[in-house]
């Protein structure tokens, strides 16, 4: 036996001693059974760490608590199943795709932070943004820092403007909705003094600014012009502003929630112009809050309108055997991006600079909601479709696909 008093460490050589007198009193057959047993346990750790090393890593921030998590489940739902569906492909280059999201909530500290967390914590080989142009904006820093692949879906210009060539849009930008739906009026409703609304911020104005200046250059001067807040409960002194201006016709820019109050109270208030209004009004998470009634005499000019195509019409239906909900062309956009995502790793790998030359130069992708097409500031979306609602149901029709670019 060792003491205790003749080594500096204390017990440690009697513990190795004591562990090496155990092995020794072992048996033959239970010896090798431990032997056995340690080995398999290494072996299996190995394994593990060596799978989870394949992986390649994709991150996004998705508000998944709060207010805007209306839209941001459609597409953590869409991305789920992408990963699904690429793995099932044989994955990347071999390797299975492996999703992290983080919550980005509702404000735009919190979305940055969530985008931070991911790309040092994780370090993954390409991201995805959400859906929310001030969110975008706010982590469109620490996106050119990390100098990583990112897709996003906010829709205002001033996004692309910012000139960041590791950001792709996957949806419309608002300039091309909204002079979609200008040019929808001027030209198949045939009116001729539009009244605009419009949510106060960056994707709200900017629809709007853009609506009216499209309007002008076409002769047409809007009758007036409304904005309310993202936390307004009641827009009836702007709704009748517009009206008592004259206007015979109300252009509306919305988000889910809002856009859904919006349509309600312009029923309530007796107001029988016709409404055209942004995509995220016919969204399924606002579609809930609205009735038949609320839905008479309003056009929608939305991203994309799914059953108009195959493609688009079987994964409409695969989401919602799948998730219980009707897909939207908010997650229907995710999902296309994850498959481009695949496709490009498939082709160039993992490096970010190949990844980023590769998506700069897709042109015509095809995939369930949308062509894609990537332009110099990195908006791959350039139509719309413009829909309305059967009569006394919810029922929505496609009556049009409009391109802008």
């Amino acid at each position: 036996m060792f003491r205790k008093t003749e080594h500096p460490r204390g017990m440690l050589p009697r513990l190795r001693c004591d562990r090496q007198q155990e092995r020794s009193n072992m048996s033959v057959p239970t010896f090798r059974l431990y032997a056995c047993r340690r080995l398999a346990a290494l072996m299996l750790a190995g394994l593990a760490g060596t799978a989870c090393a394949q992986d390649v890593l994709v991150g996004a921030t998705v508000p998944m608590t709060g207010p805007l998590s209306l839209t941001g489940k459609q597409y953590l739902n869409s991305l789920k199943l992408a990963e699904e569906d690429i793995n099932k492909a044989g994955g990347v280059q071999g390797k299975p795709v492996k999703f992290i999201f983080e919550d980005a909530q509702a404000s735009n500290g919190t979305a940055v932070n969530a985008y931070v967390k991911l790309v040092q914590e994780h370090k993954p080989a390409f991201t995805f943004l959400t859906s929310y142009s001030t969110q975008n904006i706010a982590v469109a820093p620490e996106v050119a820092k990390a100098a990583i692949p990112a897709m996003y879906a906010g829709g205002a210009d001033a996004v692309a403007e910012l000139g960041n060539p590791w950001m792709f849009r996957i949806r419309p930008e608002d300039s091309t909705a909204a002079i979609a739906m200008a040019r929808f009026v001027k030209d198949q409703l045939k009116l001729a003094k539009p009244g605009i609304i419009y949510i106060q911020n960056d994707f709200g104005q900017g629809g709007a600014n853009a609506a009216a200046a499209f309007l002008k250059e076409q002769g047409i001067e809007a009758a007036g012009m409304e904005a309310y807040g993202q936390n307004d409960k009641d827009m009836s002194a702007q709704l009748l502003s517009l009206k008592n201006k004259g206007a015979d016709v109300i252009l509306a820019f919305v988000y889910p929630q809002d856009g859904a109050m919006l349509l309600r109270q312009i029923k309530m208030l007796g107001i029988k112009q016709p409404v055209v209004a942004s995509s995220a009004a016919f969204v399924p998470a606002a579609m809930q809050l609205l009735s038949p009634r609320d839905l008479q005499n309003v056009w929608g000019v939305i991203d994309t309108y799914l059953p108009a195509t195959e493609k688009g019409k079987a994964y409409a239906e695969r989401y919602k055997a799948q998730f219980s909900m009707d897909a939207d062309p908010y997650g229907a956009a995710y999902y296309d991006g994850a498959m481009l995502m695949a496709r490009a790793i498939n082709e160039v790998g993992t490096d970010a600079r190949k990844l980023q030359a590769y998506l700069k130069e897709v042109k015509d992708y095809q995939g369930v909601s949308h062509v894609y097409s990537f332009d110099e500031q990195g908006n791959g979306v350039h139509d719309v479709a413009v829909v309305k609602f059967a009569d006394g149901t919810k029922d929505m029709q496609f009556i049009d696909a409009i391109k802008v670019k």
